[in-house]
């Protein structure tokens, strides 16, 4: 922990080895202290590891402070407080530039096509998809597909069940953690159904 501070910026953690091992994490997130100097990924509290090292949007070095966006379970970090919002705006454009593959949650057989006819978002998660209909599967059963979402007001990763905190706004579905976000949400819908610049 001292040594984090001295060195200075976010401390490292270790992600698991591959021979199964788990080495201590602190000061979550932070960056993943097993990659290359200057080149780390960063692991959120959830344990979820960004898929890149550079912000899609600005093209700086990605920042642990900063909360991601999660496309099809993925999380996607960024450099600074508008970028996830720059982002969400047009993922397809900055997903392809990533050069990454992401799996269909409902085909994971099959890679899904970014593609804003492919595309949706509950919460404020992003998916995409192989087909439509793979898409209309999804839609007819959301949580059976996306098993972990992000709480839209304290952005915690948590797993929705059929009995959670659940309302209808803008024609998008959300689900919450717990009934004290869902009343927040309620009291400034237009705060919290999408990331905002800044938020």
């Amino acid at each position: 922990m001292a040594l984090a501070t001295l060195m200075g910026g976010p401390p490292r953690v270790a992600a698991q080895g591959t021979d199964g091992t788990e080495d201590l994490q602190i000061g979550l997130p932070s960056y993943v202290v097993t990659d290359p100097p200057g080149r780390e990924r960063i692991m959120y509290a959830d344990s979820s590891v960004s898929v890149n090292i550079i912000c899609p949007v600005r093209k700086a070095r990605v920042d642990p402070n900063r909360n991601p966006v999660y496309v099809n379970g993925k999380a996607i970090a960024f450099c600074c407080s508008p970028c996830p919002s720059v982002f969400s705006k047009d993922p397809e454009r900055y997903l392809r530039e990533m050069k990454i593959s992401l799996r269909c949650p409902v085909r994971p057989s099959r890679r899904a096509i970014f593609d804003s006819s492919l595309r949706l978002t509950v919460n404020q998660d992003i998916f995409f998809f192989s087909s439509l209909s793979a898409m209309k599967l999804f839609r007819k059963d959301p949580l059976r597909y996306a098993t972990v979402l992000t709480d839209p007001v304290t952005r915690a990763r948590f797993r929705p069940t059929k009995g959670s905190p659940h309302v209808t706004f803008r024609g998008r579905d959300y689900w919450f953690a717990a009934d004290s976000t869902l009343v927040r949400f309620q009291a400034q819908p237009e705060r919290f159904y999408e990331r905002l610049m800044g938020t």
